[in-house]
């Protein structure tokens, strides 16, 4: 237990701490001799020279403690980071695209052609570029900026739950983070999520910062940040934007219309720094810009509100194909890019010069990668177009109050989330009186309003989500467990019985939803009940009969072993799968998901067609078209060749028509066109009309998705 006293030596008055077991005198002993030897310190500097042993040895294990955890952590993200593929391939051949040049850079092209945009904002794939440049394109170097963000999400957020609740509290909340499944899965790919959650989490520490102070500064950076997060993943990062606004609203320490003068101008700033790259694309000239992935009217502002918007909600389909022709998509020149379609003229604006550093982009076979280099493949990394229609309940379930409960949901984050759910309570329990807000309430406004209406969302949603997107509640599930783990500690000086009950209740409610799950993998998590379960009773009974201090550090420790062995093995399995999902990332063993899609291998049939195109195309000319960019990535990333996705990421944009494709034939920029046009039947019935089947040369059978669907040869009209 620790004293306030207050100490006075000459004018000066200071505030400091002491153990119960010290005496007034010794703290006025301290600052007397600070007073002879030099200015007066500050009580930090008093309580810190004050403190004995025992609390310098705390802070020792602290630390050490910390280190652990961060190196776990870091082993479950690194180890073979990148071995298994170039993560999704969609990402993968956006950055390759990118490096290619300045335009493309900045419009985040799909294609090195700069015919048509990823689906998503630029930050986090110019976060991608920056490590491609300097270690080439491939999975170690697309994957790194993620798995270094969760790296730091777990040294950020222990230093959030921390300063509200003690170290120990921030250990368990970084423990928590550090063994998440979905966390894991997800940081180790190229998907963007890690990157936002960073970002997310370095705005709440502002958010609380500016709360504690009463700062418009603080405030105002913690908008900033939440306007980065969604320039990586749009609306995403809005989600715990309600939590933010609501602790310094409540919380901050200054009048109330200053409050809300302080929010009205961080919204300001919010939405200028969300919508400064929408507006910048969407107020460039059309022709001048690729076209907007997955919008129906190629406007950035239509993909916020559409297939990032309402369509996450079930309330918007998304682009559907049209037979009517769309702007036609035009390349920058350069060695590997085509020119501009005919009969458009080259435009100066569309040929800035290369991006510094970025890879060689030969037009042959795979681009060599540094360590760990990737094959071509082994896995295009494409998810199965079903797996993104609205719904999705082969990866998410369907939607209900149960959802975070049972499968295919529950092994990704929901091992440790009846302790986060019990903990709020146990927080308002241990906090007493409501009124006026300490630290402790503001941190359990942010953290129970980024959670709570979160689990809502995902337990209810009907639109389009996946499995990964449960990274979100990594933080302030992590968060209120450690929250829980403080509340318990502080109701045990009190009550020690009520305290140990309420332990007992959250260990038996997170350990019954464990082990339910646990039934359904007897291969790879039959063994762990045989030792959690004995594990957590041991270290309740030790806690309840309260021996020595040893003995309850003990009783401490195998509670925990209990608790978090599940979380853990399945991370660690996650780190292991040699055939992880890289298209939709998903934690566990190869065999954890049912219905999950594993995407084949570029397999040596798609080698040899590649080599075909290759030699039958010009290097300054698109390799081939096609109607999806499912099937353009792969060969994008193999051979850093443009390839042309008439559709889009979905097969629905309208990036080109009849007309512009047979001007880009006529032209010589394109030839072949690859793949199945059932819902473009214009496009198909020209090139019915048109084009001639090609007779596959010897050696490429007639096998697979791609081929069984015909490669079409528009130039062989002109051939005599």
């Amino acid at each position: 237990m620790w004293y306030t006293t207050s100490v006075v030596e000459g004018p000066a008055q200071i505030l400091c701490q002491v153990p119960r077991e010290w005496s007034i005198r010794t703290a006025e002993a301290i600052v007397a001799a600070e007073a002879k030897s030099g200015p007066l310190v500050d009580g930090q500097t008093v309580l810190a020279r004050a403190q004995p042993p025992s609390r310098r040895r705390e802070h020792v294990l602290v630390l050490g403690a910390l280190a652990l955890i961060v190196l776990l952590g870091a082993a479950l993200r690194f180890y073979q980071l990148g071995t298994h593929s170039i993560g999704n391939a969609y990402y993968a051949a956006t950055v390759q695209s990118m490096l290619t040049s300045w335009h493309n850079f900045f419009f985040a092209s799909f294609e090195p052609g700069g015919s048509v945009s990823v689906d998503k904002p630029p930050v986090g794939f110019w976060i991608q570029c920056a490590s491609a440049g300097l270690l080439g394109v491939n999975g170690f170097a697309l994957a790194l900026p993620q798995a270094l963000a969760g790296v730091l999400s777990i040294l950020v957020l222990y230093r959030l739950v921390g300063r509200s609740c003690g170290p120990w509290a921030g250990l368990a909340a970084a423990l928590t983070l550090a063994v998440l499944p979905v966390a894991v899965s997800t940081e180790r790919n190229n998907t963007i999520d890690g990157l936002l959650v960073l970002v997310l989490l370095l705005a709440a520490w502002a958010f609380l910062r500016a709360a504690e102070k009463g700062s418009l500064l603080l405030l105002l950076l913690g908008a900033l940040l939440v306007g980065l997060g969604f320039n990586i993943k749009m609306l995403q990062a809005f989600l715990p934007l309600p939590a933010f606004y609501v602790v310094y609203l409540l919380g901050a320490r200054t009048a109330w219309w200053k409050r809300l003068l302080h929010l009205a101008a961080a919204t300001a700033l919010l939405l200028v720094v969300s919508l400064s790259w929408a507006v910048a694309v969407d107020l460039t000239p059309a022709d001048s810009r690729p076209y907007v992935g997955s919008s129906t009217d190629n406007s950035v502002l239509q993909l916020i509100t559409g297939h990032n918007g309402l369509a996450r909600l079930g309330l918007f389909g998304g682009p559907q194909p049209r037979s009517g022709a769309g702007p036609a998509p035009v390349a920058p020149a350069g060695p590997q890019n085509p020119p501009p379609i005919v009969p458009s003229q080259p435009n100066p604006a569309r040929t800035p010069g290369p991006l510094p550093n970025s890879p060689s982009q030969p037009a042959g076979p795979v681009q060599p990668g540094l360590p760990p280099r990737n094959p071509p493949g082994p896995s295009t990394g494409m998810p199965n177009p079903g797996a993104l229609q609205p719904g999705g309940s082969s990866e998410v379930g369907q939607a209900g109050p149960l959802r975070l409960f049972v499968e295919p949901l529950v092994t990704e984050a929901s091992w440790l989330l009846p302790a986060a759910l019990l903990g709020i309570l146990l927080v308002l329990v241990a906090l007493g009186r409501p009124w006026p807000l300490q630290e402790q309430h503001r941190a359990l406004l942010l953290w129970a309003g980024w959670l709570l209406p979160e689990a809502l969302y995902f337990s209810c949603n009907t639109g389009l989500f996946h499995a990964y997107y449960l990274i979100m509640l990594g933080p302030p599930l992590a968060a209120l467990v450690g929250a829980a783990a403080w509340a318990l500690s502080r109701l045990w000086t009190r009550r020690p019985w009520p305290a140990w009950g309420a332990l007992a209740l959250l260990s038996a409610a997170t350990l019954f939803l464990q082990m339910i799950t646990l039934r359904g993998y007897p291969a790879d998590g039959g063994w762990i009940p045989l030792v959690a379960v004995p594990s957590a009773l041991l270290g309740l009974t030790l806690l309840a009969w309260r021996p020595r201090r040893v003995l309850t550090t003990l009783g401490i420790g195998l509670l925990l072993l209990g608790l978090f062995l599940a979380p853990l093995v399945w991370s660690v399995l996650t780190a292991l799968n040699p055939n992880p999902n890289v298209a939709l990332p998903r934690a566990g063993p190869a065999a954890a998901s049912p219905g999950q899609y594993r995407p084949s291998p570029l397999p040596p049939t798609q080698q040899r067609l590649t080599e075909y195109l290759l030699a039958h195309t010009r290097p300054d000319s698109y390799l081939f078209a096609t109607l999806r960019a499912t099937e353009a990535a792969p060969y994008i990333v193999a051979t850093g060749r443009p390839v042309l996705a008439v559709g889009g990421f979905s097969g629905g944009d309208n990036v080109a028509g009849v007309e512009e494709l047979a001007a880009m034939v006529a032209a010589g920029n394109l030839r072949y066109f690859l793949g199945g046009w059932e819902d473009r039947r214009d496009i198909a019935t020209w090139l019915e009309r048109s084009c001639c089947p090609v007779a596959l040369p010897a050696g490429i059978p007639a096998e697979g998705r791609a081929l069984d669907i015909g490669l079409y040869d528009c130039e062989c009209a002109a051939r005599p």
